[in-house]
C-alpha cells in the first residue's frame, strides 16, 4: 500500500511540475493581422489589401 501511495504522490508532482510554465524571452508573435501571409514582425506594409500579392516583407508586388 504504501508503494502505491509513493506512485500517487510521486505521479501528482510530475502533474504539478509539468503545468509550471516559465515564459519564454525567445518568443516571436507570429500574427498576420493583415491575412497578406507575412507576419507582423517582419511586415512593412501593414495595411496590405485582401488579396494583393505582396513581396517578402508584406509590400504590394509592382506591376
Amino acid at each position: 500500500m504504501k508503494t502505491k501511495n509513493f506512485y500517487f504522490a510521486v505521479a501528482i508532482l510530475i502533474l504539478i511540475l509539468s503545468s509550471c510554465h516559465r515564459p519564454d524571452d525567445n518568443f516571436i508573435e507570429r500574427n498576420d493581422d493583415d491575412g497578406d501571409g507575412v507576419i507582423n514582425v517582419i511586415d512593412e506594409c501593414e495595411r496590405t489589401p485582401l488579396g494583393v500579392p505582396v513581396d517578402s516583407v508584406g509590400c504590394p508586388l509592382e506591376d
